[in-house]
């Protein structure tokens, strides 16, 4: 029943409205991933652990309090050899997964000409000349009036990379530590600097 109430509203194919305006969808559709989560073998967890395997996995259930003094080493059991392959494995395909991945995605810091920062950008590029898009925050209160909202669809122009930023964009070249160009905004042309945080 409640199909027939939204059915309309689907058919008329209307957008995603947010407090900065229409939001249009990434036009990709769903592609498994590249990069495969980790898949353990057939045995995995049932394999018998070389060395000292005659010892518990885990401690037993707490009946009463422990005073820090009953402990001798470690406060924790060392983990088997299922968890270290798990942890390996999981760690392994987020490497690979930011290997592939292009050279403005993640997190950002805008920074202007004296090192003030300006805002902050949080991009998804995939590589591959797909699209770049993300969000971006105002850290700077004298920078414009908007807070924040969608950075991107970015475009290449030649050697520059620009992304929409609210009512202006950054126009930016590669550069050693980052990227380096302009935030234009407002009519005016202003140097940054966009590095990784910390």
């Amino acid at each position: 029943m409640i199909w027939f109430a939204f059915a309309p509203a689907l058919a008329a194919g209307l957008t995603l409205q947010t407090p900065y305006g229409a939001l249009d969808a990434t036009p990709e559709t769903y592609q498994p991933p590249v990069v495969r989560p980790f898949e353990p073998p057939s045995d995995f967890g049932r394999e018998q652990a070389q060395g000292d395997s005659g010892d518990a996995a885990h401690r037993r259930a707490l009946t009463q309090p422990v005073v820090v003094g009953a402990y001798v080493g470690s406060y924790e059991t060392s983990p088997s050899d299922a968890e270290t392959a798990y942890d390996q494995g999981v760690a392994q395909a987020e490497i690979t997964m930011d290997s592939r991945a292009g050279p403005l995605d993640g997190r950002w810091r805008v920074l202007d000409a004296e090192g003030r920062p300006l805002m902050s950008l949080a991009l998804t590029d995939l590589g591959g000349g797909r699209r770049i898009e993300g969000a971006w925050r105002r850290l700077d209160p004298r920078v414009g009036r908007d807070d924040g909202g969608v950075a991107g669809p970015a475009r290449t122009d030649g050697a520059t990379t620009v992304v929409p930023v609210g009512t202006g964009a950054l126009r930016l070249h590669a550069s050693d530590k980052g990227w380096t160009g302009v935030l234009v905004q407002g009519g005016q042309r202003r140097p940054v600097t966009v590095a990784r945080p910390g």
